[in-house]
C-alpha cells in the first residue's frame, strides 16, 4: 500500500511533458502487448488499444476483454497503474487550463493577436468606445490595458486584458503593440485634476513612441485630452489623433442652440444609428475626387474627406493620392457593398 500511494505522489510530482510521454508510452505498450499476449482476443493492437483506453478511464464497456490468465494478470496490473497515471494526467490537464483561465483574466499572459484595438485606462468612457466597437466591427478585437483593475473588466470573447503600468515597454510588448492597428489612451478618471491627468496621458504616449521608435516601426496612437490647453506638450510625442471631450461637448452644445437639429447628426454618426462615419481606400482605381464622388454618389454614399482634410469639395478635380483614406457617410447596408 505504502509503494502504491509513493508512486502515486511521484507521479504527480512529474513534470507535465513527462507525464504525458508516460501515459502515451502506457497506452502504446499496453495495446501491443495485449495483442502479442492473447492474438485470439485482441486481433489487432487497436483492439488492444480500445480495451487499453476503455480500461484506464474507468468506462469498461466490456465487449472485449481477456480471457487467458497473463492477460487477466496484466489487466489487474494496467488497472492498478493505469487508471492512476491517467487520474493524475487528467487532473494535470484540468489545473493547466484553470491556471492559464485564472492568468488570462488577471492580464499576465502575452498577447499574441495582431490588428487588434489597444485601449489603455479603464474608464467609463473607454466602456463606452469598447461596447461600440465590438457592437458595430464584429472582426475588431481589443485589449485592455489598465493599472487599477484586479481582473479583465470587460468580459467578451473578442476582449483581451494586460495588467500593469501601461508606460512600461515590457507591458507593451506583453500587449503586442508593435502588432496593433491602433492605440486609444484615456484620460485617467481618478487623476486630481486636468494636469495631472494629461500629465499621465503624455507619460504614457510617450514611452509608447519612444519603444515604438527603438523597434524601428510607428504605432498609430490616439490620446484623450482633458484640457485642449496641453496640447502643445504632446507635439513632441508624435500622436496621430487627439480626442477633447470637455471641449468638443461645449462646442457641441453652443451649435445646438444656433442651429437646432446639429448635435443629433453628430449622435447618428457617433453612435451606430442609421448613418455612420466610414473610411475607405482608392482600391476602385478613381482618378480624381469628382470621380470618387461620382461612383459614391450613384451608391447613395456621401464623400466628405482624405483623412482630416474636408476641402476636397473644393479640389474635385485633384488627383487622389495614393495613401488616401476616403471619409464617407452611408448606412451599414451600403457600406457592406463596398
Amino acid at each position: 500500500m505504502i509503494f502504491f500511494r509513493r508512486l502515486f505522489f511521484k507521479a504527480i510530482h512529474l513534470n507535465n511533458w513527462t507525464l504525458f510521454f508516460a501515459t502515451c508510452f502506457l497506452v502504446s505498450f499496453s495495446s501491443f502487448f495485449v495483442h502479442y499476449i492473447e492474438p485470439e482476443t485482441f486481433t489487432s493492437p487497436f483492439e488492444g488499444l480500445w480495451w487499453t483506453m476503455t480500461t484506464v478511464v474507468t468506462v469498461g464497456y466490456g465487449d472485449v476483454s481477456p480471457v487467458t490468465m497473463p492477460g487477466k494478470l496484466f489487466a489487474m496490473l494496467l488497472f492498478i497503474f493505469g487508471i492512476g497515471l491517467m487520474t493524475v494526467f487528467i487532473g494535470k490537464i484540468i489545473d493547466s487550463l484553470s491556471i492559464r483561465k485564472r492568468l488570462k483574466e488577471e492580464g499576465k499572459l502575452m498577447v499574441t493577436r495582431e490588428q487588434h484595438i489597444i485601449l489603455i485606462n479603464w474608464t467609463n468612457r473607454a466602456r463606452i468606445a469598447l461596447t461600440e466597437l465590438l457592437e458595430t466591427f464584429p472582426e475588431v478585437h481589443a485589449v485592455i490595458i489598465d493599472e487599477t483593475a484586479e481582473k479583465n473588466p470587460f468580459l467578451h470573447e473578442r476582449v483581451e486584458f494586460v495588467k500593469g503600468a501601461p508606460a512600461s515597454e515590457k507591458l507593451l510588448m506583453q500587449a503586442n503593440f508593435l502588432k496593433a492597428k491602433s492605440i486609444m489612451i484615456f484620460s485617467p478618471e481618478n487623476a486630481v485634476n486636468a494636469s495631472a491627468a494629461d500629465g499621465l496621458t503624455l507619460l504614457i504616449a510617450s514611452g509608447i513612441e519612444a519603444s515604438a521608435h527603438k523597434h524601428g516601426q510607428n504605432v498609430y496612437t490616439i490620446c484623450e485630452v482633458a484640457d485642449s490647453a496641453h496640447l502643445n506638450a504632446f507635439s513632441h510625442a508624435n500622436v496621430e489623433e487627439f480626442i477633447t471631450p470637455n471641449d468638443t461637448a461645449a462646442h457641441l452644445a453652443a451649435r445646438s442652440v444656433l442651429f437646432n437639429g446639429s448635435s443629433e447628426i453628430i449622435r447618428q454618426l457617433t453612435c451606430h444609428d442609421g448613418y455612420d462615419l466610414y473610411h475607405i481606400e482608392n482600391k476602385s482605381g478613381w482618378r480624381t475626387y469628382r470621380d470618387a464622388k461620382r461612383a459614391l454618389d450613384e451608391k447613395g454614399i456621401l464623400l466628405v474627406a482624405n483623412h482630416h482634410d474636408f476641402s476636397i469639395i473644393k479640389k474635385l478635380d485633384d488627383p487622389i493620392p495614393s495613401n488616401a483614406r476616403l471619409f464617407i457617410i452611408c448606412n451599414e447596408e451600403a457600406y457592406s457593398k463596398l
